[in-house]
């Protein structure tokens, strides 16, 4: 049993590198499921890199964090795509049928919209499927495993794991704070609100994965009262937190969708064919796109507070 925090938090890295060790074959199968989960074992990886990198040398993690990085964005390629298009037929489908179109179930948008988006999750396969075959992969699996064998630790990895996670915990918890108090107004132009948005999505994130890290931690290193304060806040940290990336996922989804829509109607346009069920189409993701964004200012100065150690964001929602 891992006695320091820098085994704990080897030892976690192991399970995450496992992970995606094993989701490999069901990325190689093209099966969306497979890409999703190699990816989450990916970020989870650069992520606890991240927050744990007070228990390693300066720069030890940061070349790994880029590699992992490259495979991130690169499954994301292969699965984003995807799920757009899915939001997208669902939004279609409940379009009145006069608006959809005259030839096909769903008119030239649904056939459109196929199009590209299968297009570009075929591109983003066949990236996915070359990188999974080459040395840069194999060398990024290699160096995880080197690390999590030779690992340079810091003094600081010395300490308690619980005591010491707690503090991660912490950090990322700041961090989320200030991304939130960061916000710009909503009255901000070129897409601001939406890159803040964001920022705060992925400090969620990352407070998610340290706070499921510090949880994660065997009871028997937790006996005393301290310790299981601690275990009990840090499950409902990463509940909370999880929340919040949920929220704001649903908000960048509709980001990443409209800007597909933009582009679809660019493009009708420059053939000269109707680009109106696009714009109807936008404006059913901005009110998608303003609702969640609702939800999670909702819950961030409701539920969230307690559950995330007190914190509040002196964010207006309007």
């Amino acid at each position: 049993m891992a006695t320091t925090a820098g085994e704990a938090l080897l030892a976690y890295l192991g399970q995450q590198l496992a992970e995606l060790r094993q989701q490999a074959p069901g990325v190689r199968s093209k099966q969306p499921e497979g890409v999703h989960q190699m990816r989450v074992a990916a970020r989870r990886l650069r992520s606890l890199l991240a927050s744990g990198r007070p228990l390693f040398d300066d720069g030890a993690v940061e070349p790994l964090r880029d590699e992992l990085r490259w495979l991130s964005g690169l499954l994301g390629a292969a699965r984003d795509p995807g799920v757009v298009r899915e939001r997208l037929a669902t939004l279609l489908a409940q379009e009145p049928a006069a608006l959809r179109g005259i030839s096909g179930a769903y008119g030239p948008a649904a056939t459109r919209i196929d199009g590209e988006l299968d297009a570009l999750a075929a591109a983003g396969f066949d990236a996915v499927l070359e990188a999974l075959g080459n040395e840069r992969y194999v060398q990024l699996l290699a160096d995880l495993e080197r690390f999590l064998t030779d690992a340079a630790l810091s003094p600081t990895a010395a300490g308690d794991p619980g005591a010491r996670f707690g503090k991660l915990v912490a950090k990322d918890r700041r961090r989320l704070q200030r991304a939130v108090t960061a916000l710009p107004a909503r009255a901000d132009d070129g897409g601001t609100r939406d890159a803040g948005l964001h920022e705060v999505r992925k400090a969620a994130k990352r407070l998610r994965y340290s706070a499921e890290l510090a949880a994660s931690l065997p009871k028997r290193t937790g006996k005393t009262h301290a310790g299981k304060r601690r275990r009990r806040t840090a499950k409902r940290t990463a509940k909370s937190a999880r929340k919040i990336q949920q929220l704001l996922g649903l908000h960048q989804d509709s980001v990443v969708a409209r800007q597909r829509l933009a582009e679809l109607a660019r493009r009708a346009q420059d053939r000269g064919e109707n680009a109106f069920t696009y714009g109807r189409l936008h404006a059913k993701e901005e009110g998608l796109a303003a609702a969640a964004e609702r939800d999670f200012l909702e819950f961030w100065d409701s539920s969230s507070r307690p559950a995330l150690g007190g914190l509040r964001t002196k964010q207006s929602p309007s």
